[in-house]
């Protein structure tokens, strides 16, 4: 019985609309999957996709029912992290996705010309995993084994992107919809 969490800040859809009741849907279910929609979704933050994100990390889900609110979560007001139980097999009509295999399957080749790969230190992953905290990190200048090079910052591909924040926050992708009756618990953050 695998159990999967999803955060729910204050004053946002899931906050306002219980999905012990109705269950989760996607923004937009009719839109097809694709590999760019799944990267548009996690690296940009697409809320308009044929997705639903989930995570088996607890204290992950807890983090953005606390801190991706509308407003501060309070005793009063808090904000919600669900708890999904799904069960093997799935419900008819939901699938889930691995977005980190979903990624390195299709990811460019080394001899590409933009490889998914950066060209930044050990250091500047910091930064694509804490944008906030680490943004120094992002915006160092790479080191070139020549001198009179145009300075510039790291490449990030969309692909890095992605495999970085989907293994930063065990994410697990759901492609249709997640019935009430797996919302198995709403635990009040505040």
């Amino acid at each position: 019985m695998p159990i999967f969490y999803r955060g729910a800040g204050v004053g946002t859809y899931w906050h306002q609309n219980d999905a012990r009741i109705n269950g989760f849907a996607s923004r937009n279910p009719g839109m097809n999957p694709s590999n760019s929609r799944l990267m548009q979704h996690i690296a940009r933050s697409t809320v308009t996709s044929p997705y639903v994100s989930l995570t088996k990390s607890y204290g992950v889900a807890w983090e953005y029912a606390f801190l991706f609110g509308r407003a501060r979560p309070t005793q009063a007001n808090p904000a919600f992290v669900y708890e999904i139980d799904l069960l093997d097999p799935l419900p008819a009509g939901l699938q889930l996705l691995d977005p980190v295999q979903e990624v390195a399957n299709n990811v460019p080749s080394p001899l590409s010309p933009n490889p998914y790969q950066h060209d930044g230190t050990k250091s500047y992953l910091l930064g694509v995993v804490d944008p906030v905290r680490m943004n120094q990190y992002l915006n160092q200048t790479i080191r070139q084994p020549y001198p009179g090079g145009t300075q510039r910052t790291p490449n990030l591909s969309i692909e890095l992107e992605t495999l970085v924040r989907a293994l930063r926050d065990a994410e697990i992708l759901a492609v249709g919809n997640i019935p009430a009756s797996a919302v198995v618990n709403r635990i009040d953050v505040y």
